[in-house]
């Protein structure tokens, strides 16, 4: 994971078999000539930097036009990488980038100009981390199978290319409330046409988990909502914002109490920290209900400090929290099942 200045860690151990805040800012990466993060908050403060030739201002440009986008996007640089003759030690390259920007406000890495190479190793460092998101459009299915095992890299397919879908659909739903939308059928795209794909095409694209922008019924929406896996959007994203939550409000508490006592007493005010996050989680749509407690599934615990090891109480770390949830689910399709009565 990339270093980060705190004193809470959350490690979130995965049941399934695949593997905050805003929690919606996209990350546009650029290549540069030195390392660099900027932040804009319009396409008017943009364009002191990039004008509308540029593939930076194209992106942010299908984002902002969004009725739902977000206030900010940020402008990552990224350096070409080099390898020393005589070290052997290679420095620069996209991976570099995101490290050291890594805890800035982005949430959703995508490239201001493809290529292959940068953004396969954006894709797989994103994938080491288990958290955030890489974005990518191609208007040929067969450049995204390179990303097909990557939990968290979302493939789009879309077949005109100087469209970007991957940034519309960014601003259409990747700023709404964690847990309160799914990303299949978003509509209304501004700036986006659909594609007229043949049904062989369709099929191809949903055996390869990229989304597209086609017709269903009477209205263009997005395809599917999941990742390059197969694993679902809405719930890697409610699981980003719980984490994130739960390490902002317990170093909160650390942060703003005199003293949390190192006995049952404290260990509680931290349970209830916790508690309170999943609590939330539940109202907005990550947790799922659980029928037999008529309220959200999920659980927390917490070690007693009888149970606490001696040498976690000399060094004044606690370790005893755990918790756990069900995700969410939304209905993506259906089978309508009819019975046809004749008369005799």
């Amino acid at each position: 994971m990339a270093g980060k200045i705190t004193d809470i860690y959350v490690n979130i151990t995965t049941t399934h078999p695949v593997a905050a805040i805003g929690l919606g800012v996209p990350g546009i990466f650029v290549a540069g000539d030195a390392l660099n993060d900027q932040h804009y908050t319009s396409l008017e403060a943009l364009t002191a930097d990039y004008d509308n030739g540029t593939d930076v201002y194209k992106a942010a440009k299908a984002y902002f036009d969004q009725p739902n986008a977000g206030k900010s996007i940020e402008v990552i640089t990224y350096t070409a990488s080099k390898t020393d003759d005589t070290t052997k030690v290679t420095t620069g390259g996209i991976s570099e980038a995101a490290t050291a920007y890594y805890w800035g406000a982005w949430h959703f890495a995508v490239l201001a100009t493809y290529n292959a190479a940068d953004a396969l190793e954006l894709s797989n460092y994103i994938e080491t981390q288990n958290e955030k998101f890489f974005v990518i459009q191609q208007a040929k299915l067969e450049d995204l199978s390179q990303f097909a095992k990557n939990t968290r890299t979302i493939t789009f397919y879309h077949l005109a290319a100087d469209e970007r879908l991957d940034m519309a659909v960014l601003g259409r739903v990747g700023n709404a409330d964690v847990g309160s939308v799914t990303w299949k059928s978003k509509g209304d795209l501004v700036g986006i046409t659909d594609d007229k794909l043949t049904y062989l095409q369709y099929s191809a694209a949903e055996t390869a988990h990229a989304i597209t922008y086609i017709v269903k019924g009477s209205k263009a929406v997005t395809s599917n909502g999941w990742t390059a896996s197969g694993a679902w959007i809405d719930q890697l994203h409610g699981i980003d914002w719980v984490k994130e939550n739960i390490e902002l409000q317990l170093q909160d508490l650390l942060n703003q109490e005199d003293k949390v006592a190192f006995d049952d007493t404290g260990f509680a005010q931290l349970e209830q920290v916790v508690e309170q996050v999943l609590s939330n989680a539940y109202a907005q749509g990550i947790v799922a209900y659980d029928a037999t407690s008529k309220g959200g599934a999920y659980t927390v615990t917490f070690d007693k400090l009888a149970d606490v090891p001696a040498e976690d109480i000399a060094n004044r770390e606690y370790n005893g929290i755990h918790w756990s949830y069900t995700p969410s689910d939304a209905v993506h399709g259906m089978t309508v099942y009819g019975t046809i009565n004749y008369a005799a």
